[in-house]
C-alpha cells in the first residue's frame, strides 16, 4: 500500500500497481496514471496548473531537451520498424503542460500543420509534447503524434475525428505492446478501454477493422479514401 499499511476494505491501483485504500482522505489524482493524493503527502509534483504528478510518475519524468534526445531516436526507430516511417523528418519539441492545455480533457501532446488551401496539401510544421512526461507516457505520445504527421504524408484526406485519432491510438497502442513493463500493459489497457467517444471509440472502431481486415487494408483505406474498409 502507498500508506505503508496492510490492504483495508476496498483500494484503488494506480497504472503503476500502486494501492490507496478508499478509506484515505484524498485531494485528486495523478493526471498520468490515476493515483490519488493523500491530504498532505509530499513529493507530489506540478504538471498543469490544474493537475498534478505523483512521486513515481515525476521520478519518471522526461524534463529537459537533452532527456527527450535520449528518447526519441528510440521511437522513431520502433515506429519505423511497424512501416510507419516519416518522409520528411518532423521536430520534436517539448513545451510546457498549460500552452497546449486549455478547458478540455488532458493533452499530452500535438502535431502542428498547416493546409493549403490552393492545392489542399498538408505541411507538418513540428510535433510538441508536454513537458513532464513519464517516459512510457512520453513514448506512446510520441507515437500518436507521428501517427499524424504520417497521415498528413501520406496525403490522407480530411478524416472524422474518430478515425485520425483513433488511427494514432492504434500506433501509440502498438509501441507500447512492444514495451516489456506492467506499467506500459496497463496504459495501453486503460486506453484501450478509454470511453472517450473521439479517443477511445476510434482506437476499438480501429481496431477491430485492423482485426478483420489487416493493418495494411486498414490504413490503404484511411489514406486512400478517407474511411475503414
Amino acid at each position: 500500500m502507498v500508506c505503508g499499511s496492510p490492504p483495508v476494505d476496498r483500494y484503488v491501483l494506480s497504472l503503476h500497481g500502486e494501492a490507496t485504500c478508499v478509506r484515505h482522505p484524498t485531494e485528486g489524482t495523478c493526471a498520468l496514471c490515476g493515483r490519488p493524493r493523500h491530504n498532505g503527502e509530499r513529493g507530489w509534483a506540478r504538471f498543469t496548473s490544474a493537475a498534478a504528478r505523483c512521486p513515481t510518475c515525476a521520478g519518471q519524468a522526461v524534463d529537459t531537451r537533452e532527456e527527450a534526445r535520449r528518447h526519441i531516436p528510440a521511437v522513431r526507430a520502433e515506429m519505423a520498424r511497424l512501416g510507419i516511417e516519416l518522409d520528411q523528418r518532423v521536430r520534436v519539441t517539448l513545451v510546457e503542460p498549460d500552452l497546449i492545455n486549455g478547458d478540455g480533457g488532458l493533452c499530452l501532446g500535438r502535431t502542428l500543420r498547416r493546409t493549403w488551401m490552393e492545392t489542399s496539401v498538408t505541411d507538418v510544421l513540428g510535433i510538441e509534447i508536454a513537458r513532464g512526461l513519464t517516459t512510457t507516457h512520453f513514448g506512446a505520445t510520441l507515437a500518436h503524434e507521428i501517427g499524424h504527421a504520417w497521415l498528413a504524408q501520406r496525403g490522407a484526406p480530411d478524416l472524422p475525428p474518430p478515425l485520425e485519432e483513433g488511427v494514432c491510438e492504434l500506433f501509440a497502442g502498438a509501441w507500447l505492446k512492444r514495451r516489456s513493463s506492467g506499467f506500459a500493459a496497463a496504459l495501453r489497457d486503460s486506453t484501450l478501454k478509454n470511453p472517450d467517444p473521439v479517443y477511445g471509440a476510434g482506437y476499438r472502431m480501429v481496431r477491430d477493422s485492423v482485426v478483420s481486415h489487416g493493418i495494411a487494408v486498414v490504413l490503404d483505406s484511411v489514406c486512400a479514401r478517407g474511411r475503414l474498409p
